[in-house]
Formats: structure tokens, sequence, C-alpha cells
């Protein structure tokens, strides 16, 4: 398994070519894609500007490692609370996964997000750290609330 944060270090280290750097940044969304790699992947390059040409903005490529970042750390936060509230209730007897399932251990049939996994150019225009903490907080009870999908399909990237 690779390590997050050594691919995301390697997007930074501009002694990498772009092309190395550009890669560490697609392995990071082999680690942690909220949206399913195609998707996710699709909405950084909109919300960072990366450039199809990577030389035009070498930058764009630690803007979206930074959301992509910001949204994990969101995620771990939670996935951490979840394994230590699972493990109380094995302990307890209750060996039966609670349904629905927390969001990041849905598969993409039962997640009710699906869209973009139909049409990775459609997903919500959210930044990523605020579609976990929209995420988190239906986990916790709270009514979802209307998420505008963007069509993207239009948009060069």
């Amino acid at each position: 398994m690779t390590s997050f944060l050594t691919h995301r270090a390697r997007v930074h280290d501009a002694r990498f070519p772009l092309h190395r750097r550009h890669s560490a940044l697609r392995t990071c969304l082999t680690v942690f894609a909220p949206y399913g790699l195609r998707a996710t992947y699709h909405h950084l390059t909109l919300s960072a500007a990366i450039p199809r040409r990577l030389e035009a903005d070498p930058d764009a490529l630690a803007r979206a490692v930074e959301e992509l970042h910001e949204a994990r750390v969101l995620w771990l936060v939670r996935a951490d609370e979840y394994t230590a509230q699972r493990r109380a209730e094995k302990q307890a007897g209750r060996r039966a996964v609670p349904n629905p399932r927390p969001w990041w251990l849905q598969s993409w049939w039962e997640s009710p997000d699906r869209a973009w996994f139909e049409d990775p150019f459609r997903h919500p225009s959210l930044r990523l750290s605020e579609y976990v903490r929209r995420q988190n907080a239906i986990l916790d009870g709270a009514d979802p609330p209307a998420a505008r999908l963007v069509g993207m399909r239009d948009h060069e990237c």
C-alpha cells in the first residue's frame, strides 16, 4: 500500500519533474478519492485549475493535493472514531454492521450520491472538505441537504 503522505510530499517537491509530481497526485487519489478516482480527479482539475500543460501552472498540483489532504484529514478523524465505536459495539456483542453503513464503506451501488460513478464529470460543486463534513453530518443523523451536482461535460479540463 502506498503512503498518501509520501506521495503528497512528492507533489510538493520541485526537484521532481512535473510528470512525476502529477503521477504522485494520482497515486494519492488511489488512497483517498471520496467521489471515486475519476470524478475526484476531475473535481481537482477544476478546483485547482490544473492546466493540460502542467508547465503553465506547476503550483496547481500543490493546490490539488492540499485540497485532497484537507478532506482526508477530516475523514481520518471520523474513520478513527468509527473504528473505536465498532470495537466497543463488538465487545458488547453487537456484531452486525449498522445500516446504512458509513459513507466511505458503501459500495458505489449503495451510495445515494452515485451520479459521479456513472458519469465522472458530474460531481458535487462543494470543496472536498465540505463534502466530507456534509457526509459526516448525515452519518450523525442530520437531514441531507440538497446536493447540487455540477455537470462539467462542456468544461475544458
